[in-house]
């Protein structure tokens, strides 16, 4: 994994259990890469025999220009989180699979035909639309605090969303329609850094409207908790954590990763920070 920051990641826990799981002769490691450095630390990979890697900030968008073939996601999406070296390297996206196969698990019938509210406009969230658009949403709003970031990733994806499905707006919680929606998801960093006050209003929310954080934590998040004290069912980012990864290890070794077992190993470990 090349990353910057990397130290805190859970994709080697995640790859080296499901590795020794399935008894295959590989490693992963992550590599701490700079921006600048990505060119260099890709092409060194390569040469020493590297098999695939994965990406994470800041080089999802920087890999696409290095990488001779890309997915059809990961054209759709902008970014490449994860790589395969062959004779070329092919660039992969597999976040928004992980972000619908972990919805699915919990909420089979979501997101097709209902709508959805995503917090933020960031590199997260293209996944998140992406899925979201291929999986018959039938409205997506989408708020940020900067609107003009809203507005202009609503733009990125016009190509794909020929009937204007997705409608960016500025995250005024006063002005979000809370009451129309049956997904909220929030692909920012909501509440992680100590806010007093998370700029959502889920005692609005239908009584069977369901809470998505992509983010993760031991305790939940600050934002799956808020959604138990308002009597909302939610989940966080570790199922998408997991499937992300299975897509990508399928990508590599052509076998399917054990994810109950990876999952279970997690919990009891307790390694999710």
């Amino acid at each position: 994994m090349f990353g910057d920051p990397v130290v805190h990641s859970l994709s080697p826990v995640i790859h080296n259990f499901a590795l020794n799981w399935l008894g295959l002769d590989y490693r992963y490691l992550p590599f701490h890469v700079t921006r600048q450095r990505l060119p260099e630390a890709l092409q060194g990979f390569r040469v020493l025999g590297g098999v695939g890697l994965n990406a994470t900030i800041p080089h999802k968008e920087a890999l696409l220009p290095l990488m001779d073939e890309l997915s059809p996601a990961a054209v759709r999406i902008g970014a490449v989180n994860t790589v395969h070296i062959q004779d070329r390297l092919v660039g992969h996206n597999t976040d928004g699979y992980g972000f619908l196969a972990a919805l699915r698990e919990e909420r089979p019938h979501l997101p097709q035909g209902v709508k959805a509210l995503v917090l933020g406009a960031g590199g997260a969230a293209r996944s998140v639309i992406h899925a979201l658009l291929e999986a018959g949403c039938e409205t997506i709003f989408l708020a940020n605090r900067t609107e003009d970031r809203a507005v202009a990733l609503a733009h990125f994806f016009a190509p794909a969303d020929c009937d204007r499905r997705i409608r960016p707006m500025a995250l005024n919680v006063d002005r979000l329609p809370w009451s129309e929606v049956a997904l909220l998801v929030n692909t920012t960093a909501l509440g992680l850094h100590g806010e007093m006050e998370l700029p959502v209003s889920l005692h609005r929310l239908p009584e069977d409207g369901f809470v998505y954080d992509i983010v993760y934590g031991s305790q939940g998040t600050p934002l799956t908790r808020l959604a138990a004290r308002n009597h909302r069912s939610s989940m966080d980012g570790l199922g998408m954590l997991v499937h992300q990864a299975a897509a990508a290890f399928a990508v590599w070794t052509g076998q399917d990763m054990p994810v109950a077992a990876v999952k279970a190993h997690l919990l009891q470990k307790n390694r999710i920070v």
